[in-house]
């Protein structure tokens, strides 16, 4: 791979609009509800399994080989609604028996889980899916690196959680959270706070914006450059 990326324009777009066929063709019709701009990066490590999964608008999804997004709802017991303007990351995990709701422009990053069910009982541990309850993701709420976030949890938007926390109880607007259990560690002012949303409502649209800044960071390159940094790397690639 690549240091940086050396693809001419025109072969990127056209890997884009495959791409782009790929998520039409093979992850849409999965969702119960697919709003506008759907993206998805590596679209064949997205696994989607059971009914009642649906995505607002601009929501984006990033799946490696290594570590696919999982959104799963056990025997059509659960469902999973997620946001507009929602920003999923590599080895997510996303697993309902009763509800999950993610609120508009909230960010999960790497390998963060999501469960509102034990799976089994402690006494009977035979039957799937055990104790469940609800969770609940308000607005612009982020979730840092392999946190977990425990069945019957709400949290209040804007907040953050702290990487690797285990979150067992409600978290209120406005607080970052850490720890295992997660505590309060430092409350936010909601009004120094921006979203993802509004990299959707600018003057520019957000499809502008990326295509005008892919062409400038790609447009001194060529094919012979590319081919040569395939198969022949160098350190200055």
């Amino acid at each position: 791979m690549a240091r940086r990326n050396l693809q001419p324009i025109w072969v990127k777009q056209i890997f884009d609009h495959l791409n782009s066929l790929y998520v039409t063709h093979f992850c849409q019709p999965h969702f119960d509800s697919v709003g506008r701009g759907l993206r998805v990066i590596n679209p064949r490590y997205l696994e989607i399994s059971g009914p009642k999964i649906s995505v607002g608008n601009d929501v984006h999804f990033m799946a490696l080989r290594d570590k696919p997004v999982r959104l799963a709802v056990f025997e059509g017991l659960g469902k999973i609604s997620i946001g507009n303007y929602c920003l999923i990351n590599p080895g997510v995990r996303i697993s309902s028996a009763d509800s999950i709701t993610i609120g508009d422009s909230c960010m999960l990053a790497m390998n963060v889980y999501l469960s509102d069910a034990d799976w089994h009982d402690l006494q009977h541990r035979i039957f799937a899916p055990g104790a469940h309850a609800g969770i609940n993701l308000g607005k612009n709420v982020w979730i840092g690196d392999s946190a977990l976030i425990c069945k019957g949890v709400n949290i209040g938007e804007n907040s953050i959680v702290g990487a690797s926390s285990v979150v067992t109880k409600d978290v209120p607007a406005n607080v970052i959270v850490a720890g295992n259990p997660a505590k309060i560690i430092r409350e936010l002012d909601a009004n120094d706070l921006t979203s993802r949303e509004h990299l959707f409502n600018m003057e520019m649209s957000y499809g502008e914006f990326e295509s005008n800044w892919v062409q400038e960071q790609l447009k001194n390159n060529t094919v012979w450059v590319w081919l040569r940094s395939l198969f022949f790397p160098s350190n200055s690639d």
